[in-house]
């Protein structure tokens, strides 16, 4: 590169950081005043369940039979005062047990003053991020198109087909995680804490944060059969080194289900890993009927 272009280099190196950055500046201001709500969003989905009791009407026939002890007792007051008492105790510790089958709600408590404006702020960058990140792509891609090209066969016509597909596996990761991993996973943890008779309590930056990381990785690792495929496809590796690795992928990501993962027990790990190993099976089948 010939000295007199590196001011050229910078001074276009700069007007494409100005545009990442306001891009990214934008998209975090204006999405900050809706991470409250995106926040309230969460714990719904994540808790709505948990307020609706098993069996909705115990609590009531049991308020029911309270009263007309209640009633009984009164009735039998004169002509029966210690049976009357003996009811009426009967009736109390009745009302007492239709309140516990109701179970609680989980909740969410901020530990910090400044917690909860925090993480509605991470959260706003983290949108920002997702804003600006296609912008950033165009420009990696503009800068080393030339020099990919010539290692990685590429074609602009198969541009559109992998950018949608990594949409649809990314979103369908992210489904699998917020609507049947999450819950179950919460649902184990509130019913072991209930258990104990304890109501379970978190943080909310605790909370969210583990929602929304756990999220983004699965939305991530559902891109493995388009990354595995693409590497294929490009000669880089084979489907036979895959099948031949398999055991060691699956030790892999065993690993980094423990690691996103808190609970001690296997159930979570299981369930994260679970689609791994289907995404990985289904690769090796794809790439086996492709020819590769």
């Amino acid at each position: 590169m010939p000295l007199e272009d590196f001011p050229r280099i910078l001074a276009e190196l700069r007007r494409k950081l100005f545009y990442i950055a306001a891009l990214f500046g934008a998209g975090t201001i204006f999405s900050f005043p809706y991470m409250g709500d995106i926040i309230k969003k969460i714990e719904y989905d994540m808790f709505y369940k948990f307020s609706q009791p098993d069996n909705p009407g115990a609590s009531g026939q049991l308020v029911e039979i309270a009263g007309n002890l209640s009633r009984i007792s009164k009735e039998i007051t004169v002509n029966n005062p210690v049976i009357a008492q003996n009811l009426t105790k009967i009736s109390v510790d009745i009302v007492n047990i239709s309140q516990n089958i109701a179970p609680q709600k989980p909740t969410l408590i901020y530990l910090t003053p400044l917690e909860v404006l925090m993480l509605e702020f991470k959260m706003s960058l983290i949108f920002g991020i997702l804003i600006a990140s296609p912008l950033i792509i165009y420009y990696a891609y503009k800068g080393l198109r030339g020099r990919v090209t010539n290692i990685i066969p590429f074609k602009m016509s198969s541009a559109i087909p992998i950018v949608l597909a990594a949409t649809v596996l990314f979103l369908l990761g992210a489904a699998y995680s917020y609507f049947i991993m999450l819950p179950f996973f919460l649902s184990y943890v509130y019913q072991d804490a209930m258990s104990l008779g304890i109501n379970a309590t978190f943080s909310i930056y605790e909370f969210v944060y583990f929602i929304v990381l756990t999220t983004v990785i699965l939305g991530f690792a559902f891109e493995l059969p388009l990354i595995m495929t693409m590497l294929v496809r490009a000669g880089i590796t084979t489907r036979q080194t895959f099948a031949y690795y398999r055991r060691h992928a699956y030790i892999i990501l065993l690993v980094i289900a423990a690691w996103v993962t808190p609970d001690p027990t296997m159930f979570s790990q299981i369930m994260m890993m679970l689609p791994f190993v289907i995404l990985y099976e289904v690769s090796l089948i794809v790439l086996r009927f492709t020819g590769k």
